[in-house]
């Protein structure tokens, strides 16, 4: 495994689990919200807590899928919610959340990094641009989610 992989998953990890460089992380944000208050959202201006994190399990997703050489989209929708938003499915969302976090970093971990400038399935887009647009999505999603959770407290 190369030094520009190994660089890309600490930003992933550090992201998810703590020490970002941004002083926050997925799980910081995360802590203490409960199913009612991931449902929160400043009315007609943002998403829920809830409906990002389906977000970005969709998109990081999508994102594993074409690192190993598909184009396909995940077999559930974007901003997917269960039809019953409770206790029960917002762990199970939270569960779900940490589990695609593991199948990206599995899929960059085993990325040849020889590949990072060969196109990715997306017409247009690099290898590289694909990752470090996933970063920059999520860093975005984060953003979005502190302000939620700030406003909505």
């Amino acid at each position: 495994m190369g030094n520009e992989i190994n660089r890309i998953l600490k930003q992933f990890a550090e992201l998810q689990h703590g020490n970002h460089w941004t002083d926050n992380s997925f799980k910081q944000v995360l802590h203490g919200i409960d199913a009612k208050k991931a449902m929160m959202a400043i009315e007609g201006k943002t998403n829920s807590i809830w409906m990002l994190v389906s977000h970005i399990i969709y998109w990081r997703t999508y994102v594993a899928n074409r690192l190993t050489g598909s184009n396909n989209p995940p077999p559930f929708a974007d901003f997917n919610l269960p039809a019953e938003t409770n206790s029960e499915t917002w762990h199970q969302a939270l569960q779900d959340f940490e589990s695609v976090y593991h199948l990206l970093r599995n899929a960059i971990h085993h990325f040849n990094e020889d590949n990072l400038d060969k196109p990715s399935p997306k017409k247009d887009q690099t290898f590289y641009e694909l990752i470090i647009g996933c970063l920059q999505h999520d860093v975005y999603h984060l953003g979005q989610m502190m302000l939620i959770k700030k406003l909505c407290a």
